[in-house]
């Protein structure tokens, strides 16, 4: 890191309904930290069903908290090289949410920004933090893992609160 630059401290949320879904995972998060930031820590797997769509196969997450000098719209050009790179087809899923009529479709690896810093973005490229994280337990639980005690920005919840609700 050059002297003067400031790290920004990253939470990603990586998902797979693949057959090799925990390889695949693994990959990405050492493509992570070689080209997108230095991974300060990851949480467990937690499987999951299939949210917004049919899926014979259960996803698998993982949060991952990295520290990088990449500022937010470089992130996102990154994970999504390493989406591609590990086998994710966006014309290909499209296609598949258009016949099946569905919101989403199965996919080898979904990286999305849940927290760049403190900071919020909403617009056409980029919305963070995670839309809603609130209401997405699969989402919550990794996060919850490693950074229970973040404060959303908008909601001013923790994703530890925001998790209580659903563990009642």
């Amino acid at each position: 890191m050059e002297k003067g630059t400031i790290e920004k401290s990253v939470v990603l949320l990586l998902g797979s309904n693949d057959e090799a879904a925990a390889e695949i995972i693994a990959r990405a998060l050492e493509i992570i930290s070689l080209a997108v930031g230095r991974r300060v820590r990851t949480s467990a797997e937690y499987r999951s069903e299939a949210f917004g769509f049919s899926s014979e196969r259960e996803f698998i997450n993982r949060a991952t908290e990295i520290m990088t000098t990449c500022d937010a719209y470089e992130v996102l050009r990154r994970i999504n090289l390493i989406e591609a790179l590990l086998g994710r087809d966006r014309d290909e899923e499209a296609r598949v949410r258009s016949v099946r009529g569905e919101a989403y479709a199965s996919r080898p690896i979904d990286i999305d920004i849940v927290f760049y810093g403190d900071e919020t973005f909403d617009d056409s490229r980029l919305t963070i933090p995670y839309h809603f994280l609130d209401e997405r337990v699969y989402a919550l639980r990794p996060v919850a893992e490693i950074a229970a005690e973040r404060r959303h920005p908008a909601l001013k919840q923790t994703p530890s609160e925001m998790l209580a609700k659903y563990d009642k």
